[in-house]
């Protein structure tokens, strides 16, 4: 089965995530880390605690990646 991907630079490194995906997600997959507390794999995400937080130059609102993004 082939994954549809989208390109998303975090902290100036470019990566295709897999379509749908969360930054979180795609950034653990490359092995970018991004500091969590209350982040866990099988509930919706959350973001209680907000150590996760990135900044997103160019999207609209909390959506899964569907097009190139830039994260700080």
């Amino acid at each position: 089965m082939e994954f549809k991907t989208v390109n998303i630079t975090i902290d100036g490194t470019s990566i295709d995530a897999e379509q749908g995906s969360t930054i979180l997600e795609a950034a653990r997959r490359f092995g970018i880390h991004i500091p969590t507390v209350c982040y866990m794999e099988n509930l919706s995400p959350y973001g209680g605690c907000r150590i996760c937080v990135v900044e997103v130059a160019n999207t609209a609102g909390n959506r899964p990646l569907t097009r190139h993004v830039r994260a700080k």
